[in-house]
């Protein structure tokens, strides 16, 4: 019972200084123009309970993305047809408009969040393996997709940080229709 009610604890003082962390990013821009004791005061923590969790603001960054690569990887995805494909791609936007603050406050900085990196290789090595399953290795299917997977991350980059006009409903549509036409062409 003890320790659950630690963990808990633990757990509830991390997730506050992981949120501190992204509000201070979205505002200062850098990690670099934010100290040790800004996060402390924005999480209401003393510096010395920061120091009992993190070493420094790094490793809070590095938990953050892993936390968010963890929510984003967390599905096992069993593709058969081309609308499994467009439901994984649709079921990525989702989440990725429900966590749009703190995604736009990450990728709005200068922080190396690499969240979006691995989204974008991990959906491609996902529909890689499974066009590999059905019996496809073409090579003009594999750069179909890299094109496709590379352009509509980089617009979703571009969306959080407001250099688009596009929505992340505009970038999973098109993505989704043009995944399904590929996989159609490509696997018979």
């Amino acid at each position: 019972m003890v320790k659950t009610s630690y963990r808990r604890a633990t757990e509830k003082t991390r997730r506050k200084i992981r949120k501190a962390f992204a509000d201070l990013l979205a505002k200062h821009g850098s990690i670099k123009n934010f100290t040790v004791t800004d996060l402390a005061e924005c999480a209401e923590i003393t510096r010395g309970t920061f120091y009992n969790y993190y070493d420094n603001l790094y490793e809070v960054g590095v938990e953050l993305q892993a936390e968010i690569e963890k929510e984003l990887f967390a599905g096992p995805y069993e593709f058969d047809s081309a609308d499994d494909v467009e439901q994984y791609v649709r079921q990525i936007f989702t989440f990725l408009k429900q966590q749009e603050g703190v995604y736009r406050q990450l990728l709005s900085s200068e922080a190396p969040v690499a969240f979006l990196g691995q989204l974008e290789n991990s959906m491609t090595q996902r529909v890689l393996m499974i066009m590999r399953e059905k019996g496809i290795h073409d090579k003009n299917a594999e750069f179909e997709l890299l094109i496709l997977t590379s352009g509509a991350f980089a617009i979703v980059r571009k969306y959080y940080r407001n250099e688009v006009s596009v929505t992340l409903e505009d970038i999973s549509q098109y993505l989704s229709n043009k995944l399904r036409i590929m996989f159609e062409q490509y696997v018979k």
